[in-house]
């Protein structure tokens, strides 16, 4: 199948957004958060990146020291689920779950949590799938991506390029990629898409910096991105409602990321004891 180079409408229906997410591999709907979510969600994510920085931990890609840029102008922030309620309230968004759900099924996990920042003179990420890890004969999506534009998306600010159509070709390679165009919007909107479809960080041509927040989720068989389990600081699991404890890694589904035999939908809290070496 040809990659289609035009994107859908940002969409208000969501049954219209599950044909593009079926045809396009991709799906923009409008609404989707609030004014006062967004304004939260950039203000935390902006706040956060700073402080990283001066906390000389901040991580930042998308340069080229041969091209001038050996500080890596883009700047990503891990694992958001730590750092602050509103990224843990986003991430619960009925819409995207919903979208989200419409690829992978009702039962899924977050891989990971995580902001985008994209500064001037970034450059374009490598076109890529976000199962590169698994064989591409599958039949079925295993992951699928959302992405919450904090900023106008743009053509010249490195909007993520998409490949429309590409998550039913089998065929590109990263050597051979497909055509792309630039997932654009306007700040507050959504981008849901499969997680076959081939995309990348646009490259920021613009004097403008351009921020996103990028929701990952796979399938409950898949291994997640960030180990949550590990990595979630005692305290925001404590704030955790049982909804977010599933979606985070916590719940025993089926037989797997059972604690000591625990059964199908039971919420594993870190041990604070182990059963080891025993004798009568």
């Amino acid at each position: 199948m040809p990659v289609m180079l035009g994107l859908p409408p940002i969409r208000t229906d969501l049954d219209a957004a599950k044909d593009d997410l079926d045809r396009y591999g991709l799906a923009r709907v409008a609404g989707a958060i609030s004014p006062d979510e967004l304004a939260a969600a950039k203000a935390r994510l902006l706040e956060q990146a700073a402080g990283e920085d001066e906390a000389g931990v901040g991580f930042h890609d998308g340069g080229d020291a041969e091209r001038g840029f050996p500080n890596r102008p883009n700047q990503r922030v891990w694992n958001l689920i730590n750092k602050g309620e509103i990224f843990r309230r986003l991430v619960l968004n009925e819409t995207v779950k919903t979208l989200i759900g419409h690829v992978l099924g009702e039962e899924v996990l977050l891989s990971s949590f995580t902001g985008n920042i994209a500064n001037p003179g970034g450059l374009a990420q490598g076109l890529h799938r976000d199962d590169g890890y698994a064989p591409r004969d599958l039949g079925i999506p295993i992951v699928a991506n959302s992405l919450y534009m904090l900023d106008d998306f743009t053509e010249e600010n490195g909007g993520t390029r998409v490949a429309p159509g590409s998550h039913l070709d089998t065929s590109y390679t990263a050597a051979a990629p497909p055509e792309t165009v630039a997932a654009t919007g306007p700040a507050g909107t959504v981008m849901i898409f499969d997680g076959r479809l081939w995309h990348g960080t646009g490259a920021n041509r613009s004097t403008v910096r351009r921020a996103g927040v990028l929701g990952y989720y796979c399938r409950p068989f898949v291994r997640q991105q960030e180990n949550m389990t590990m990595s979630l600081a005692p305290e925001v699991v404590a704030q955790c409602s049982p909804e977010l404890l599933s979606l985070l890694g916590f719940q025993t589904w089926r037989t797997l990321g059972m604690v000591e035999g625990s059964v199908h939908g039971h919420i594993n809290p870190r041990p604070t004891s182990f059963v080891t070496e025993l004798r009568p």
